[in-house]
């Protein structure tokens, strides 16, 4: 074993060390117990590898941090049950993920997806911080704030850009939590009360913020101050986009009469009833084409969610989004 003391000096979570190596097996073996199975490589012979973990678990997420020292190789392929933020404090790499290809430095960092495979080559001196965000989890939280169960995996455009000023601000969050960890303020274990309100806080700033397949179907905190009976209607109308709904049964599942509910989402969203479930099935459309692999017809993605006329369903995509369903290009494609 090759196993070697943790160099001193001011790095992220020194106080949670994981390990430290200089032989490449080992830092592959002890990368993957946290993450997944993975290759690991050196493309160049003459450097000596300094690999360094340091890693710290919270209740759905982890930070770490980890540089090799030397120029490597790493393919994990997909990674299956979580997504994979990864913000360079030093150096640079270079990432092929799904369709695209990034550079990763200090302002332009990356987000990896669960599903979508992932070469990556982190050149000598690349430093990172990471989050590991349980997918479980992310999921669970999206549904909770838009109100729809998901019919896939959320995608987000794996570029972070952190010169754009929301951005830039989530990417300083991020830094300040790795700060807190160090001072023993956050990530203290299972007795802190504070910490998956800490964890759902980024997770949520992130979802608003980073382009994704399921931004548009995130709630504004508006919505919860509707009436009961909105609320129950719009709970029904997004557990069955799929099927055939009336006026009727929608207002039966409110428990009030049709003219009731008209009035009613007049008032909160100035629309009909029916309006906003043709608007709650264009957001699951988005979504469809936002992940859409290339030889999915568009018609098949429209039909499912109840849109036969292609000429109107067409018209309403373009007056809802700003472009037309052919001009919705999937997020993780170049």
């Amino acid at each position: 074993m090759a196993t070697t003391e943790i160099r001193p000096g001011p790095v992220p979570l020194g106080a949670f060390p994981h390990f430290a190596s200089s032989d490449l097996d080992e830092a592959r073996s002890f990368v993957a117990r946290t993450f997944c199975d993975h290759s690991l490589g050196q493309t160049r012979a003459d450097e000596r590898l300094d690999a360094c973990h340091n890693h710290v678990r919270g209740q759905t997420l982890s930070l770490n941090y980890i540089r090799y020292g030397a120029d490597v190789s790493i393919e994990p392929g997909e990674l299956g049950s979580f997504y994979l933020i990864q913000i360079p404090i030093r150096g640079e790499a270079t990432i092929r993920h799904g369709g695209q290809n990034l550079e990763a430095t200090p302002r332009r960092a990356s987000l990896l997806n669960a599903d979508r495979h992932t070469a990556m080559r982190w050149h000598s001196g690349c430093e990172k911080i990471l989050i590991q965000i349980d997918k479980a989890a992310l999921t669970g939280l999206v549904e909770t704030l838009s109100g729809h169960a998901l019919a896939g995996s959320v995608l987000f455009d794996p570029e972070l850009d952190f010169t754009r000023p929301g951005m830039g601000l989530w990417g300083r969050r991020v830094r300040a939590l790795f700060q807190a960890a160090d001072r023993g303020e956050a990530f203290t274990g299972p007795g802190d009360p504070w910490q998956r309100m800490r964890e759902e806080e980024l997770m949520g700033a992130l979802l608003a913020l980073q382009p994704s397949n399921v931004r548009h179907l995130i709630d504004t905190p508006g919505d919860r101050l509707h009436p009961r009976h909105v609320k129950r209607a719009l709970a029904y109308m997004r557990a069955n986009l799929d099927q055939p709904l009336s006026l009727g049964d929608i207002a039966a599942s409110a428990g009030v009469t049709g003219r009731t509910l008209q009035l009613a989402f007049r008032d909160a969203f100035a629309m009909t009833p029916l309006q906003v479930l043709r608007r709650e099935r264009l957001k699951q459309v988005r979504s469809a084409l936002l992940t859409r692999p290339p030889e999915t017809p568009i018609a098949d993605i429209a039909t499912r969610w109840g849109f036969s006329h292609m000429g109107r369903f067409s018209d309403l995509y373009r007056r809802e989004y700003g472009c037309l369903p052919s001009e919705t290009r999937p997020l993780d494609r170049a």
